[in-house]
């Protein structure tokens, strides 16, 4: 496992909770101050096609990295960069291509200052600073969530925007890294 002390995880149990949202937030506190890279992870398992919206595309490859240049649309690496990311990527694999594509991903990361990411898989190969959770009310919960949910820093309720507020509040940047202070 790797240890990303400069690196927040933002994760969730489906869709729409709220999880990009959060990652602006994240970006738009540190942004300011901070050159912050955020990423956006489209980790893709069967079944699960459907938690990743309009984003994902068929593609042939096995990985597909895009950086976004453009702030004038609505899909996640755009907000980010709106949101004060310096830098704003797109990464779609599949799973059963994750590990074998994580090279490629690291590229990006070594060579970022700070990094806000919203993703569920990274977590299996990444040691962050702070991996966050935004736990819905179970209606549409992607699989294999309950072992991240566990490895969890700190979990919030979905779209629960003044528990957003309280935690972007509490975290820091101390010494290198990224800290939660309670």
């Amino acid at each position: 496992m790797i240890v990303f002390e400069n690196m927040i995880i933002v994760g969730g149990t489906g869709r729409n909770t709220g999880k990009t949202t959060l990652a602006e937030k994240l970006i738009k506190k540190f942004g300011e101050e901070f050159q912050i890279t955020a990423v956006k992870m489209a980790n893709i398992k069967p079944g699960n096609e459907s938690f990743h919206g309009h984003n994902v595309v068929a593609f042939t490859d096995k990985i597909r990295i895009e950086k976004e240049t453009r702030k004038n649309g609505n899909k996640d690496s755009m907000r980010f960069l709106k949101a004060g990311a310096v830098e704003s990527w797109f990464v779609q694999t599949e799973d059963v291509f994750l590990s074998e594509t994580f090279g490629e991903i690291e590229k990006i990361l070594y060579s970022s200052q700070w990094i806000i990411c919203e993703s569920n898989s990274l977590r299996k190969f990444i040691s962050p600073a702070l991996f966050i959770m935004v736990k819905g009310d179970g209606n549409l919960v992607k699989k294999d969530v309950s072992g991240l949910l566990q490895m969890a820093d700190l979990v919030v309720d979905a779209l629960d925007w003044k528990q957003f507020d309280a935690l972007v509040e509490k975290i820091g940047i101390r010494e290198g890294r990224f800290v939660f202070s309670d």
